[in-house]
């Protein structure tokens, strides 16, 4: 197969590229090998750089991962325990109250500028 075919079935699709494509059908120029090396060039170099701060932050993402997934594995364990349960929810209830009252009014102010904005948009 010839690199102007593979071209074409890699910019336009296999059927464009095998010749089946309807007849008004214009088919795209390969993409310029040049900009295309430097942007992937880039790319790596900058992953490159950002690697060690990536790694940072697993670092210390890893024990409040693990700490999460042991309260969601305990909690689940409670919840099914008849006698346990109710003394669960009591000792949730204000850290559940804490979270409504941190997030609420963020939550508030974005609806209110999503209908906002609508309305706007529509005058």
């Amino acid at each position: 197969m010839s690199t102007y075919t593979k071209h074409l079935m890699a910019e336009n699709g296999l059927m464009a590229g095998l010749g089946f494509a309807p007849a008004h059908y214009t088919y795209a120029a390969p993409a310029a090998k040049h900009g295309a090396r430097i942007g992937k060039r880039v790319r790596n170099v900058a992953l490159f750089f950002a690697a060690p701060f990536i790694g940072l932050a697993y670092l210390l993402a890893f024990p409040f991962v693990g700490l999460a997934l042991i309260a969601w594995v305990t909690a689940k364990a409670v919840m099914k325990n008849e006698k346990l349960r109710p003394v669960a929810i009591v000792i949730a209830a204000p850290f559940i109250g804490l979270a409504f009252v941190t997030v609420g009014p963020i939550v508030g102010l974005g609806a209110l500028a999503w209908y906002g904005g609508k309305t706007l948009l529509r005058a």
